[in-house]
């Protein structure tokens, strides 16, 4: 009698609190769960379904993408989320090349050489609640596509690196502006500007934090044949310089071949001449001859531009010091020759200028296409920044970018985005955790002044964006991460 009496009170119980005793009251929703979609079950545009190659996943994998208007269309249902794209993939013929487009948002990545089938990590996208499009396009082409698998993740921020710079003896305004960009990364992004910093400021009231210049026609052969820059070293001096001095220098240099020169029209004249098609000088020859004349010329140019590094040098001006970037494309003529002869330049040019020249004010800022080959990296020892130009689709978040070079380098080495041709967008950068240490677009009609007059706005007031205006004295800044006595 007493255990029925009980029974019934149970049942009350539970009936007054409208649930079973099974289940819970407010069951979890199911989180957002990996998405494999194999290619064969695409819609196929001028591509098709084989089975030739063994080791694919489901019942075959689709191949032919060999012309321009190729490409395979899969869609899906998913969580909303943000997902990590992979994509399974062959490759038999060498690094390709891929585009494609995850609903409205266009990226690229790269599909390295394998045997049989591999999964090539590609970017975090965010994915809609319900149907979801990814488009794959030729890209490079001749390459196969076996599935693509989309797994639920989070972002992390960058690991912070040790505030310390190739340089040993590097000035303490140059360990000062270091430090402070290892201070601001992984919470602020500094604006940055290629040539037109007066643009931006006509078209937002502000300033970038970092004006970015180029030393092209300071290269001798460019001298010889009448060039004359576009703005001196005296100009890029006077703009860090004016009101609190706090502006900060980035200078690159489009080093025009010493010689050889093809200087022939419509497009290897000799103001092309730091393009590979546009002369003939040959790095590795030159390079393995130290008495050669081709040698010295090498020298002479860096000397040159040692004497404009050192105008800077001589006002306590640090740089962001850039050169023989975009080696690894082949277009320049310093990664004409392969990884081999652009490594030992770079470090010739190292010793050069900090040894021979004694300048201390350099933080070394090695470039990478959009993306970072390690085969072409020349090292630690002599490389304090790594930097990707992208000029990606305007939609591109550079997910993908970004995390291939924190595979690489986070916690060792600040990660920047060194030349882009479009503005990031800060609220992508926040989502995906993106936190570049600085941007810098590229100049002219087909970029900076390409871009949206509100959205320009919108970059340059963002709370998350450092302009000129609201840099602090980083002179202050100290290398140990204690504060300087004048700080107190």
């Amino acid at each position: 009698m007493f255990r029925l009496r009980k029974r019934v009170f149970r049942i009350f119980l539970i009936s007054l609190l409208g649930c079973t005793p099974d289940k819970p009251a407010n069951p979890a929703k199911p989180g957002p769960k990996t998405v494999q979609i194999e290619a064969e079950t695409g819609i196929l545009s001028g591509v098709e379904v084989t089975k030739s190659t063994a080791g694919f996943s489901g019942t075959g994998y689709v191949t032919g993408f060999d012309d321009a208007t190729d490409k395979l269309t899969l869609t899906f249902e998913a969580t909303a989320g943000l997902y990590e794209l992979a994509i399974g993939y062959a490759s038999p013929s060498g690094d390709k090349g891929v585009d494609f487009q995850v609903n409205d948002e266009k990226a690229s990545g790269t599909l390295k050489q394998n045997t049989g089938f591999g999964l090539a990590k590609t970017g975090i996208f965010q994915l809609q609640p319900g149907q979801n499009t990814i488009t794959i396009f030729r890209g490079w082409g001749y390459f196969s596509i076996d599935y693509l698998q989309l797994t639920p993740t989070t972002v992390a921020l960058p690991a912070k690196p040790p505030k310390t710079l190739a340089d040993p003896q590097a000035t303490a305004s140059t360990r000062a502006l270091f430090a402070y960009l290892v201070d601001q990364y992984g919470s602020k992004v500094l604006s940055g500007q290629q040539d037109e910093v007066e643009y931006i400021l006509e078209k937002t009231g502000k300033e970038p934090a970092i004006g970015a210049f180029d030393l092209i026609d300071y290269s001798p052969s460019r001298v010889q044949n009448g060039a004359t820059p576009q703005r001196s070293s005296e100009a890029c001096i006077a703009w860090a310089r004016k009101g609190e001095g706090r502006g900060i220098v980035s200078l690159l240099w489009h080093w025009n071949a010493p010689t050889d020169l093809i200087d022939q029209a419509p497009d290897k004249l000799w103001w092309s001449g730091f393009y590979t098609k546009a002369t003939t000088f040959d790095l590795a020859t030159a390079l393995a001859d130290r008495n050669s004349e081709r040698y010295q010329l090498l020298l002479r140019d860096i000397d040159t531009i040692a004497g404009e590094l050192k105008k800077f040098q001589a006002v306590d001006i640090p740089v962001l010091w850039r050169p023989l970037h975009e080696a690894s494309g082949g277009w320049f003529w310093w990664g004409a020759k392969g990884a081999g002869p652009f490594k030992e330049l770079w470090k010739l040019l190292y010793d050069r200028l900090t040894n021979h020249h004694q300048l201390h004010n350099l933080i070394w800022v090695y470039t990478g296409t959009d993306s970072i080959n390690p085969d072409w990296y020349p090292g630690d020892a002599c490389v304090d920044v790594v930097g990707l130009d992208s000029y990606a689709d305007p939609t591109a978040t550079l997910s993908g970018n970004w995390a291939n070079a924190q595979a690489l380098f986070n916690g060792k080495k600040l990660v920047t985005l060194s030349e882009t041709g479009n503005l990031p967008h800060p609220d992508k950068v926040r989502a995906f955790g993106s936190w570049w240490s600085w941007f810098s677009v590229w100049t002219g009609a087909d970029y900076i002044k390409k871009q949206p007059v509100d959205q320009l706005k919108a970059v340059y007031t963002d709370k998350d964006v450092i302009t000129r205006d609201e840099l602090p004295n980083w002179r202050l800044s100290n290398p140990s991460g204690a504060k300087m006595a004048t700080e107190r």
